[in-house]
């Protein structure tokens, strides 16, 4: 399934965080990246081709270190990343062997690009190499909800396979549908998995469109900023309800406790949309403003797009402006495009379970002022986070992750 976030908020039962899986170049498990984050160390680089950008890549990727999948040759960077991430979030659930029915696990991808880099080569290939010596296998590859489904095959995940393809948006409104298979008891867990990986036409396609910043010039929230960077990521999420986490021993590291997805017809109007989304969430969540410890924005160092955040945080957040810390992990991880909610959420849950929240590497001169914005590490405490994303086609999604169950 694929297409735009609904206009309004769904009710979204909260659901329980089980596992995590995380793949950066800054690290490979929660606690190491949560702690280069709030060192202050960046991964976003100099990259010299296909343009000269900024950008965040891994220098040494393996997905043979992280599982043995039949297949894994031909499968591109983005499936074999969201293969990894998916196996680190089952393993640190405690699913791995552990005798789940395959009708009872399910996949919801966030994936608006995994595909496209098997689609490009296989239509070069096509094109240059004639139908008779163009690989076949790349043909059901290319399609945009083939890496989702690849996963779910991996791991004989029979409850569902579902795609959601709305840029930086998708992974948030995925757990967000994640959190309602479970309380619907589509599936005893879901793993809501996203990622992204670096290629040349996309990188070419948006440095034409004067989107990246060189360098020099990638900072987010500041009043220098140039453009963003992108970056390579995939992050997993293991979701349950709370009853069957208790009924095999687990204990929750953190619960959905609201979500809620907007559209925004124009640039114009992503503040209001966004604004709404997080209301919505905060009500879902039962939470005030006053009450959030941590909100981890979806920021990526557009001027456009990081103005239009910053006035709905101001809008939401209202006299709260100044209580809740303000970071934004692309300032060091890029942007990630559908990996980035999932990234940030993972930045929330860190912070919420005693890792000092991360500053936002590079911010000296904010472009707008009012908010909490992190310049050093900060323990914030175990308030509920919110996390927001949007996509440049208009969508603009919200969570709130609590540390407490709470029922909506």
């Amino acid at each position: 399934m694929s297409g735009q976030p609904t206009a309004t908020a769904t009710a979204t039962a909260t659901a329980a965080v089980t596992g995590v899986g995380i793949l950066t170049p800054l690290g490979d498990n929660l606690a190491l990246v949560a702690e280069a984050l709030a060192a202050g160390r960046s991964a976003v680089a100099p990259l010299a081709t296909p343009v000269p950008c900024a950008a965040a890549r891994f220098a040494d990727f393996d997905a043979t270190r992280y599982a043995n999948v039949r297949g894994m040759r031909i499968y591109n960077r983005t499936t074999r990343l969201g293969i990894c991430a998916t196996r680190l979030a089952l393993a640190d659930a405690g699913l791995i062997d552990a005798g789940l029915p395959p009708e009872q696990l399910g996949v919801v991808m966030a994936g608006s690009f995994g595909h496209l880099d098997t689609l490009i080569e296989y239509d070069r290939s096509l094109v240059t190499n004639g139908p008779s010596r163009t690989n076949p296998a790349l043909m059901p590859l290319a399609i945009p909800s083939a890496p989702g489904a690849v996963i779910a095959l991996s791991f004989s995940a029979k409850a569902c396979s579902i795609t959601l393809a709305e840029g930086g948006a998708s992974s948030l409104d995925g757990l967000g549908l994640g959190a309602r298979l479970v309380r619907d008891g589509r599936a005893a867990a879901v793993v809501v998995v996203a990622a992204f990986g670096l290629f040349d036409e996309l990188v070419l396609s948006l440095s034409r469109q004067g989107q990246l910043a060189p360098a020099d010039g990638f900072r987010i929230f500041d009043e220098r900023s140039q453009g963003m960077a992108l970056g390579e990521a995939a992050v997993a999420f293991v979701l349950e309800s709370p009853a069957h986490a208790t009924a095999r021993g687990r204990q929750p590291l953190a619960f959905v406790a609201g979500q809620a997805s907007t559209f925004a017809a124009g640039t114009d109007g992503m503040e209001t949309s966004l604004a709404r989304a997080c209301r919505q969430a905060l009500a879902q969540a039962a939470t005030e403003p006053a009450d959030l410890g941590l909100v981890a924005s979806g920021a990526n160092g557009l001027p456009s797009t990081d103005g239009a955040e910053a006035r709905a945080l101001l809008a939401v957040l209202g006299a709260a402006a100044q209580k809740p810390a303000i970071t934004a992990v692309k300032s060091a991880l890029g942007e990630t495009i559908d990996a980035s909610g999932l990234l940030a959420a993972a930045c929330a849950l860190a912070t919420m379970g005693g890792s000092p929240a991360p500053p936002i590497a590079g911010l000296e001169r904010p472009a707008l002022p009012g908010l909490r914005y992190l310049t050093r590490p900060e323990p914030v405490g175990g308030g509920p986070a919110l996390v927001t994303a949007t996509s440049q086609t208009g969508a603009c999604s919200a969570l709130v992750l609590a540390r407490n169950a709470h029922a909506s």
